[in-house]
């Protein structure tokens, strides 16, 4: 197992801190450092996750034949796979979801965390200048990993990116930034679904942003404040340009308001109740009947 940590240290962790120390000498502000560091891995990672962005858009543009599909073949998971499978070659989609986004995100993140809560947490000026390379500038003092920011507002609001945010402050901005930028990824058209299994479906899609704050609430908590600062200017940046690709999205819709609208539009569209039937045949047999009684009221 030891091998294995030595192993990324070397290979993710070590770089990482590599970068971010001389973004520091470069800059003189570790917080500005991991922005900076963040805005990189950012715009590596743009043509990737614009691929996946469009495999997102082109598989929400086939859900009517997919709907069509499990219709088709009602319980029969491998005739629906396989129907599925010629549909995606048939419009030149990919089976298998690009991933490779997610996982250059995670290895990065890893890294940062490692990093900031193991290597900077009892961190010494000779086991950072032992860290750095040799064709790098060492330190001559001890950097400062202070983030003084939020001071402004108050003066004891001083964060050390080293160590867990004793104001709190970062890790509730990236929960709420992570909560938003889900339902604003997630499309509108669910919201506007009448069929009951797909309205389970758009509640299960806002139950999911609510986890995933919870497990960055917990994460960004507990560790290291810059983690929580990378993931906080990530998810700032990927907002952004999600904003730009879809709009809002699902941020403005709650689930209730799809199935109240389809009840008031069943109401308003369902047929003739029996009653008002009865009444109308009983009104027409009345003037049936009048006239009868008065076969000449025409003459």
């Amino acid at each position: 197992m030891s091998l294995l940590v030595q192993l990324f240290n070397t290979v993710v962790t070590y770089p990482i801190l590599n970068v971010l120390l001389t973004l520091y000498h470069l800059i003189g502000s570790f917080g500005l450092a991991i922005i900076v560091l963040t805005a990189i891995v950012f715009v590596l990672t743009l043509p990737l996750m614009r691929r996946q962005t469009r495999f997102l858009k082109a598989q929400q543009s086939l859900q009517p034949e997919i709907e069509a599909i499990k219709r088709k073949y009602p319980g029969d998971l491998a005739a629906q796979t396989t129907a599925r499978q010629h549909l995606f070659k048939e419009h030149n989609i990919p089976l298998v979801p690009p991933i490779i986004p997610s996982v250059v995100q995670g290895i990065v993140l890893s890294g940062i965390f490692v990093a900031l809560n193991t290597v900077l947490h009892n961190a010494t000026l000779g086991s950072l200048n032992n860290i750095m390379y040799p064709f790098l500038v060492h330190f001559v003092n001890m950097p400062d990993f202070s983030l003084t920011w939020f001071t402004v507002f108050n003066a004891a609001w001083h964060i050390s990116l080293g160590l867990s945010d004793p104001t709190h402050i970062l890790p509730l901005m990236t929960g709420l930034l992570t909560f938003i930028q889900m339902r604003m990824a997630q499309p509108l058209d669910l919201t506007q679904t009448k069929e009951a299994f797909q309205q389970t479906t758009h509640i299960m899609q806002l139950l999911m942003p609510l986890l995933m704050v919870g497990i960055t609430l917990f994460f960004a908590w507990q560790f290291a404040a810059g983690v929580a600062l990378y993931r906080l200017t990530f998810l700032v940046m990927t907002t952004i340009r999600q904003y730009f690709t879809t709009g809002w999205g699902s941020l403005w819709v709650l689930p209730g308001l799809a199935l109240n609208n389809h009840s008031r539009n069943s109401a308003t569209s369902q047929p003739t109740s029996p009653r008002s039937t009865r009444s109308r045949r009983h009104k027409r047999g009345g003037n049936r009947s009048s006239r009868r009684r008065n076969p000449r009221r025409g003459k």
